[in-house]
C-alpha cells in the first residue's frame, strides 16, 4: 500500500509541479513584457524580490523569477513525466528524486529570506516528493531483483 502511495504522490508532484512551474513561469515572464488581462504583477510585484542577493538586472520585474520557477521546478517534472509515460520508470524516479531536491533547495533559499507560508508549503511538498520519488525507486529496484530471481 505505501508503495502505491508512493508511486501516486510522484506521478501527483511530477503533473502539479511539471504543469503549476510552467504555467506559473511562463505567465511571470510574459508579464514582465506584456499588460496582460490577469497580470502577475496583480498578485506579487517585483519588489517582493528585493531582499533576495541576486543582481539588480534580476529584481526589475518578474522575468527571471518565473525563468527559475520554469527551469528549476517545471522542466525536470516534465522530464520525469515524460519518461514515465515512455514507460522507463526508474529514470522517472530520479527526475522526481531531482526535482524534490531542487525544490527544496528553491523554498529553503527563498524562505530565508522572504519567509511566507506559500514557500513553507513547497517545502514540504519538495520533502514529499523526495521522500515518495526515492521509496517508489527503491520499491521498483525490489521489485525487479524479485523479478530476476
Amino acid at each position: 500500500m505505501l508503495g502505491r502511495l508512493s508511486r501516486a504522490f510522484a506521478l501527483f508532484m511530477n503533473w502539479f509541479d511539471g504543469i503549476c512551474a510552467s504555467v506559473c513561469g511562463v505567465w511571470m515572464m510574459a508579464s514582465a513584457f506584456f499588460t496582460l488581462p490577469l497580470s502577475w504583477n496583480d498578485w506579487m510585484p517585483a519588489s517582493i524580490l528585493d531582499p533576495l542577493p541576486i543582481p539588480d538586472l534580476m529584481k526589475q520585474d518578474l522575468f527571471w523569477a518565473g525563468f527559475a520557477l520554469l527551469l528549476v521546478n517545471g522542466v525536470p517534472n516534465a522530464i520525469a513525466l515524460v519518461f514515465r509515460f515512455r514507460g522507463k520508470l526508474a529514470v522517472s524516479y530520479r527526475w522526481g528524486i531531482t526535482a524534490g531536491i531542487l525544490l527544496i533547495f528553491w523554498t529553503m533559499f527563498e524562505l530565508v529570506f522572504i519567509p511566507n507560508g506559500l514557500s513553507a508549503f513547497y517545502l514540504l511538498l519538495g520533502v514529499l516528493q523526495l521522500v515518495s520519488s526515492s521509496h517508489a525507486a527503491g520499491n521498483l529496484n525490489r521489485r525487479k531483483d524479485y523479478c530476476d530471481k
